[in-house]
């Protein structure tokens, strides 16, 4: 294998540093990418490397690796033998980083990293955090399959009370994350897979549903059934009024 010699600068543009989607620890594997990736493109460090050099163990570097990839700021390839054992992976960077200088051009000597580079890349570096949020919002990160179904759980739960069985809220749960599969077939495009999305599919369930498990497992079953993007209001627009609480028992 070639050998690994990092550059001088490692490099985390805006977009994954303000990125609370991702841990701390994958936008700093990200920058150590950065500084590995050569002329040809591309960092082809293994997670035994990375692991070694941050004092962790590889499958905690194959899980960053997986949160940026999702994440969609890196992309990875591989490349097998004729047995199909995989001989290299290689890493490319997706978010688009200025004046980035292959390996062969860093030495060991700062000077000559700084100076008139950075003066030339001062416009990179007055994005503020408002314009970060703001792009944010316009496009949101997609949840991975994992973090989608912890989501939808949490919000069953907090749908949830005594009166429920368990088979209610497996049932719930299993809809919610099928109305978000993006294998599904819908009229248009798929829902987004996003915590605001989540979010708002719970809220109307409560408001629409009441405290009925069945009623929201309808709404989301149509919803289903009949391809559409989100959930709608049932009965015409009529709200399901929300059923009273169970009266406490009294033992006396």
């Amino acid at each position: 294998m070639d050998e690994i010699r990092p550059g001088y600068y490692a490099i985390i543009p805006a977009d994954v540093r303000y990125d609370d989607q991702i841990p701390p620890n994958a936008k700093l594997l990200y920058g150590e990418i950065s500084a590995l990736i050569g002329k040809d493109g591309f960092c082809f460090a293994t997670n035994q490397y990375f692991a070694d050099i941050y004092g962790c163990t590889p499958v905690t570097i194959a899980r960053l690796v997986g949160k940026l990839e999702q994440a969609g700021y890196i992309r990875r390839e591989t490349e097998r033998d004729k047995s199909g054992q995989v001989v290299r992976r290689k890493l490319y960077l997706s978010v688009s980083m200025p004046d980035v200088q292959p390996l062969n051009n860093f030495d060991n000597t700062p000077q000559q990293n700084c100076g008139e580079g950075i003066n030339k890349n001062d416009k990179y570096t007055n994005t503020s955090i408002t314009d970060i949020k703001k792009k944010e919002k316009e496009n949101p990160a997609q949840l991975s399959e994992e973090d989608l179904r912890a989501l939808v759980r949490d919000g069953v739960l907090s749908l949830s009370d005594d009166t429920w069985s368990r088979d209610d809220k497996n049932r719930l749960y299993k809809l919610v994350v099928d109305l978000y599969d993006p294998e599904r077939e819908v009229r248009k495009a798929h829902p987004m897979r996003t915590k605001r999305s989540i979010d708002r599919t719970f809220r109307k369930l409560s408001e629409w549903g009441g405290t009925s498990p069945g009623a929201m497992i309808d709404i989301v079953d149509c919803a289903i059934a009949n391809g559409w993007q989100g959930i709608q209001q049932p009965n015409g627009g009529e709200t399901v009024p929300k059923q009273p609480a169970p009266a406490p028992v009294e033992y006396f």
